[in-house]
């Protein structure tokens, strides 16, 4: 099958749809079922391995963001995303009112693990500068994803390639050494860098250590979300063991979620109780094209 077809869009008065592009995608994806041609998914050379859930592989993981403020709160969430089975939680600690005391995130943490001990989780504090839900210092934040690869709670942590060089060598040295994967994001909620400046962001995510790169931008055209699917699929071609996650965001951007996967993005973003980023789906949706 042509690979431009995945960039079909339907066109109402001069308008893309996005009904009709998912509907096209759906079409797509049926297509590649009933005929077996799993070769169409380009898939990094080198897949990962948490919990019996496999980021890198045929079929791209599902994961549900925990938005919880309060402990009673994240735990109920947890409980409630769990029963749906996701592939993966991500755990946002930049939500918690708790987040600038180590020891009673911590203590949060251990009990979110014991909770849903059967789900990889994917650890973050997302900075304010890259949507974080409230702001945490920097010095509070850097301490949480050390506390939590050092207590071996997560399988995963997420920090932005803007924290620099030393900052992400000294978490990937103290991740690897416990079997925990890092996942270095990038997060642009203004608009979409040109193609040439998705795949330097890749290569810097790469050479930054990353187990996984993660990118994350807002279109502001049908155009911008073309760019990340092409940067995408070039940028799984340039660095062939490394998983990717891309995200075209916001309403006009849903489209790369259940598209990336084609591309050669590993991972999408699901709605659990509530959104951590504009455009993520219900969670039943992303089950039936993925």
């Amino acid at each position: 099958m042509d690979r431009r077809r995945c960039f079909v869009a339907a066109r109402v008065d001069g308008e893309v749809s996005f009904r009709g592009c998912f509907a096209v995608f759906h079409a797509v994806v049926s297509y590649v079922r009933e005929r077996e041609e799993r070769e169409m998914r380009v898939m990094p050379t080198r897949s990962l391995t948490a919990r019996g859930k496999i980021l890198g592989w045929e079929r791209p993981l599902v994961c549900v963001p925990l938005v919880g403020r309060t402990p009673e709160g994240v735990l109920e969430e947890a409980r409630t995303v769990a029963a749906a089975a996701p592939d993966l939680l991500e755990v946002r600690a930049d939500a918690w009112e708790c987040a600038e005391r180590t020891g009673e995130a911590m203590a949060l943490l251990a009990r979110l693990r014991e909770s849903v001990e059967h789900l990889p989780l994917l650890f973050t504090c997302r900075s304010a500068a890259e949507g974080g839900f409230r702001p945490v210092g920097e010095d509070a934040r850097i301490r949480l994803f050390h506390a939590a690869v050092e207590e071996r709670l997560v399988d995963f942590v997420d920090l932005e390639l803007s924290c620099g060089r030393e900052r992400l060598a000294a978490l990937k040295r103290r991740a690897a050494e416990r079997g925990i994967f890092l996942v270095v994001s990038f997060h642009d909620f203004e608009g979409t860098p040109s193609r040439e400046a998705l795949l330097a962001t890749v290569a810097a995510q790469v050479e930054a250590g990353a187990d996984v790169a993660k990118v994350a931008v807002m279109p502001q055209r049908p155009e911008d979300v073309l760019t990340l699917l092409a940067a995408t699929l070039e940028a799984r071609r340039l660095f062939p063991e490394t998983p990717l996650v891309t995200v075209s965001m916001g309403e006009l951007g849903a489209a790369s979620r259940v598209m990336g996967w084609l591309c050669g993005s590993d991972l999408t973003f699901a709605v659990g109780t509530a959104a951590s980023a504009p455009g993520q789906l219900p969670l039943a949706a992303l089950r039936g094209v993925n």
